[in-house]
């Protein structure tokens, strides 16, 4: 991208702010010119922050951020029935996903503390139905997610089939006991909830009770956490939240899941009240010893403590690839993620702050939402300094921009600025408001996302950069028309073809799709499967030598050597776009060779 897209352009002369900036901006002032109602005016400078995700219907849901344990913004916003248009409320129960991870991490150390078991007893001692091949897993490798068993809910079949029906923990194990391991135990993270299922295996043998018995007798009980507790779908429980996802421009409930399909790594339903006192218990002796927690924060270097992730947020920022690892703020979190669910528990240990956000909608930006808070309160979060635009500038760019093969993106007009919409096989979101920064480029104030756009010098618009998930698309403007035409094209038949398989392996490795995202490609028995992060495992299905495509989803992917042979990356076609991913490094080797019949990439080129 050349430097003239990124500059600034001459501004507008200054209107009035739009409703939303200028109420965010009083709120701001008001509480740096009168002290004596810093609560009231910390609640609407939050009132403010959270605004934008309720407009734009992102959120709905319960928030919660407290001081010293108190709550200083607990606000419920949206419904929590849709369909007979109940509200959330403070008391409303939301499945809390991998927040359960917390509460199983802490059984394990009550029942280490009472002598039942020892953190480093090797799994098959407490479940020896467990694979041979798995008998070097110790219990800490389980709660630290270093132990190399698969992934159970990255299966492609789980939230379409598995999760649908009620398992045991013993047959949510099977599903992954006959894949090999992923890497020795202890030698590197690998997040999976299959170490948590088995934990809540090992709480059953150790103590003689059930994962729900346990929790609710030794730790739920005895802290008066009377609003949590084990899902069960068939039980009437009051004031109990629907979860929903959007689905073709429209909401629809979340597809059915079963809470014994999540079991000890994610069944437990929870209120924000709860939830802080479940953060304050374990910042004080009144559960765990305090060498107990101290093991549960501590990381030993790889990020996640014992059902915690460990970080620091708002440091300074190095360009040493090690980063500064005392900069910052210490943040103990976890999020939770289950259909219809997103949860966020941040605590931030040393300046007594804890920020809580449950959300019934899959939409929800609950991570950004929660930091947003936590930077307000902890005096690092800047407002963005709105700009208003003259109608003749904003009126220049609406009209339909091209990303990809089959993927374009509808920008209008909306207010005093722009709503942009994504729109390809599979991909159907909502319009996303975005605020201007320039009179060419505008700014989501629900999402990291930016568009820039490319002019002729009378300002005619030509194109647009939209700038998401750590990259940039650029897209040519092209009739609404054009767009149609294209997106009512059948999808392109795809066929299976025989392929020399003994050169899977050169393929094999991991491939960067953008900052905290990868795919990984692995190699087993003479099939190649790809999964990227976060998302079930595929198989990849051979269309041509380094062309495969995808039977769960329409999606592609087609591998890219040097001219040497060598694999250099990968092109994903998805959602009618296509995207770069280069190969990442494996430790200490060159990428493989293809085989000779594969040749060099031959002029292939994905778009941006």
């Amino acid at each position: 991208m050349s430097r003239a897209l990124l500059s600034r352009a001459p501004v507008s002369p200054r209107r009035p702010l739009p409703v939303r900036a200028a109420w965010l901006a009083v709120a701001i002032a008001l509480a740096a010119l009168s002290p004596a109602c810093a609560q009231d005016d910390d609640t609407a400078r939050a009132q403010g922050l959270v605004a934008p995700y309720v407009e734009a219907g992102l959120f709905s849901g319960v928030i919660l951020v407290a001081r010293d344990g108190r709550p200083v913004f607990r606000q419920a916003y949206g419904l929590a029935d849709r369909e007979w248009e109940i509200p959330n409320t403070p008391q409303t129960h939301f499945r809390i996903g991998s927040l359960t991870k917390a509460f199983t991490a802490a059984a394990i150390l009550k029942l280490a503390e009472a002598g039942r078991l020892g953190l480093d007893d090797s799994l098959r001692r407490w479940v020896p139905s467990v694979p041979e091949a798995w008998a070097g897993v110790s219990l800490r490798h389980l709660l630290q997610h270093r132990s190399g068993i698969i992934n159970f809910t990255a299966l492609p079949n789980y939230y379409d089939q598995i999760a649908r029906v009620d398992h045991t923990p013993a047959q949510i194990v099977a599903l992954t006991a006959g894949d090999p391991l992923l890497f020795p135990p202890g030698t590197r993270f690998e997040y999976s909830n299959t170490n948590y299922v088995l934990l809540g295996m090992v709480i059953e043998a150790a103590s003689g009770l059930s994962y729900e018995g346990y929790l609710r007798d030794n730790i739920l009980a005895p802290l008066g956490l009377k609003e949590t507790g084990y899902d069960d779908l068939t039980v009437i429980l009051p004031r109990r939240a629907a979860g929903y996802r959007r689905g073709r421009a429209q909401w629809r409930n979340a597809v059915p899941m079963a809470a014994s399909s999540a079991y000890a790594a994610g069944a437990l339903y929870s209120t924000v009240d709860d939830l802080l006192a479940w953060d304050e218990a374990l910042a004080g002796p009144r559960l765990l010893s305090e060498a107990s927690r101290a093991a549960m924060f501590d990381d030993r270097g790889t990020g996640y403590g014992l059902g915690w992730f460990v970080s620091r947020a708002f440091g300074k920022r190095s360009d040493d690839k090690s980063g500064d690892k005392t900069s910052g703020h210490r943040v103990f979190g976890h999020a939770g993620s289950i259909p219809g669910f997103l949860s966020i528990n941040d605590v931030y240990p040393d300046d007594r702050l804890t920020v809580i956000v449950l959300s019934n909608t899959e939409t929800a930006p609950a991570q950004k939402i929660a930091r947003d808070l936590a930077a307000l309160h902890l005096g690092h979060y800047a407002a963005p300094e709105e700009i208003v635009l003259e109608d003749v500038i904003l009126d220049r760019y609406p009209g339909t921009y091209r990303l990809g093969p089959r993927a374009f993106l509808t920008v209008a007009r909306e207010g005093r600025g722009l709503t942009a919409r994504a729109e390809g096989p599979g991909l159907r979101e909502p319009a996303f408001p975005f605020v201007p920064e320039s009179d060419r480029t505008f700014v989501s104030p629900v999402a990291d996302m930016r568009l820039t756009f490319e002019t002729e010098p009378d300002g005619t618009p030509t194109g647009v950069i939209l700038h998401r998930d750590g990259r940039d698309r650029t897209g040519p403007r092209v009739t609404a028309e054009e767009a149609r035409a294209v997106l009512a094209e059948p999808p392109q038949a795809h066929r299976e073809v025989a392929i020399d398989r003994s050169s899977l392996a050169a393929l094999a490795g991991r491939y960067a799709l953008g900052p905290g995202s990868e795919i990984a490609v692995t190699v087993e028995d003479g099939r190649i499967f790809a999964q990227t992060t976060r998302q079930p495992r595929n198989e990849l299905v051979p269309e041509g030598e380094r062309a495969f495509f995808l039977r769960a989803n329409d999606a592609q992917i087609r591998f890219t050597a040097d001219e040497a042979g060598r694999v250099t990356g990968l092109i994903l076609h998805r959602n009618g776009l296509e995207t770069d991913a280069p190969r990442l490094p494996d430790e200490g080797a060159t990428p493989p060779l293809l085989g000779q019949r594969a040749g060099s990439p031959g002029g292939l080129k994905g778009s941006n």
